[in-house]
C-alpha cells in the first residue's frame, strides 16, 4: 500500500472503510462487505469487531436490521433510489444487469 500511495495516485472515497477510515485492500470483495441499508462498504475487521460486540443482525455502520430475503433487500435499495442516492442507483442498475435479487 505504501508503494501505491507514494506514486501520486489517490484512491476513491468509497475505497476506505467508513468506520476505521483505513483503505480496504484489493480485491475489495474479499476484504469488505457491502451493506444495502446505508450503501457503505465496511472492512472485514470492523465487521468482526461489531460481531464480537453482539451486533449479529444489524449493519455495523447504521445499525439497521439486515434484510433476510431478496424482496426486503430490493425494498431497501429502492427506498434509497427514490431519495436520489447515486450509490443505490448504481447498485440497482448492477443488479438489473447481472440478474441479481431476482430481477
Amino acid at each position: 500500500d505504501e508503494k501505491l500511495y507514494n506514486q501520486g495516485h489517490e484512491r476513491d472515497e468509497f475505497d476506505f472503510c467508513p468506520l476505521c477510515l483505513l483503505a480496504i485492500p484489493f480485491p475489495e470483495a474479499d476484504h469488505a462487505k457491502f451493506y444495502v441499508c446505508c450503501m457503505k462498504r465496511v472492512c472485514i475487521g470492523c465487521g468482526l469487531a461489531a460481531h464480537q460486540r453482539g451486533m449479529f443482525d444489524s449493519c455495523p455502520f447504521c445499525r439497521t436490521s439486515l434484510p433476510h430475503d431478496n424482496a426486503s433487500t430490493l425494498a431497501m435499495i429502492q427506498k434509497r433510489v427514490s431519495k436520489g442516492d447515486v450509490e443505490a442507483i448504481n447498485h440497482l442498475g448492477d443488479n438489473y444487469y447481472h440478474g441479481g435479487l431476482g430481477l
